[in-house]
């Protein structure tokens, strides 16, 4: 990732309206993981700037990993909970430490994500719940994906697929940014056609402030979006899939769940 996005990230987590809008998208497909029991731990796996570990933290105990130093030092300033530099795809926590984890648009820009997976089935508890969020569809691929280092996109298959893989009962799946989908694909091509042939360091993400009339419109339609998800609707498309699965009890299989 462009070293200045964290800056960017950290500057606008607390106000920009996606950001604000997919917290409660996640919260509406995994409340599980938020609420958990009293003393359950969770990972904030790939944790940035650490804007969701604050609300992980403030259901109980929490750790946030990520690879980088940078973004640790932005996520100290935000969240009272333990830091610990390193990549998901080396957790270096013994098997079976949480009872829940979170990892959000992370797996995109991991090298072996399959390594990665395994790694977050190792260090949950049996019957531990994993919220996992990826950007979807090569088609809404732009120059955000350039500057954050994007190596691939998802289809909810494919995300269940590889944590089934990793060994993990897949629980339920979902789009989001389904009503939006139009308006992003259309900003995504023509950012894309812009950054085409620019070093990574000279690409943009897309995320700068609107107008206030336009944040309100936007996060009221992701607003919408987890009204449906808390509803246990499944949107059929759009342009972030989501995973919640959960470890196996000892001795459980896959097939068996």
């Amino acid at each position: 990732m462009n070293p200045r996005e964290y800056e960017i990230m950290f500057a606008c987590e607390d106000a920009y309206w996606w950001y604000r809008g997919m917290r409660r998208v996640t919260r509406a497909f995994a409340p599980a993981v938020f609420a958990r029991a009293a003393g359950a731990r969770a990972l904030d796996a790939g944790c940035g700037t650490g804007r969701n570990l604050v609300d992980l933290t403030a259901e109980g105990p929490a750790v946030g990993v990520d690879v980088s130093l940078r973004a640790l030092g932005f996520a100290r300033r935000r969240a009272a909970a333990p830091l610990v530099c390193a990549s998901i795809e080396a957790l270096p926590f013994p098997a079976g430490t949480f009872e829940a984890a979170l990892s959000r648009d992370v797996f995109y820009m991991v090298p072996d994500d399959g390594r990665a997976a395994r790694e977050l089935a190792r260090v949950l508890a049996p019957r531990g719940a994993l919220a996992l969020s990826v950007p979807a569809f090569d088609a809404f691929a732009g120059a955000h994906d350039v500057a954050v280092g994007a190596l691939r996109r998802y289809t909810e298959k494919s995300l269940k697929n590889l944590l089934q893989n990793a060994g993990l009962a897949v629980a339920r799946t979902s789009y989001a940014n389904f009503f939006l989908s139009g308006p992003i694909w259309i900003l995504r091509k023509v950012t894309g056609a812009k950054a085409r042939g620019r070093a990574r360091e000279e690409a943009s993400s897309d995320f700068s402030l609107a107008p206030k009339p336009l944040e309100d419109f936007f996060f009221f339609i992701l607003f919408l979006e987890a009204k449906l998800i808390a509803a246990h609707v499944r949107l059929p498309f759009g342009v972030t899939a989501f995973v919640l699965a959960e470890k196996p009890a000892q001795g459980t299989s896959v097939a068996a769940k």
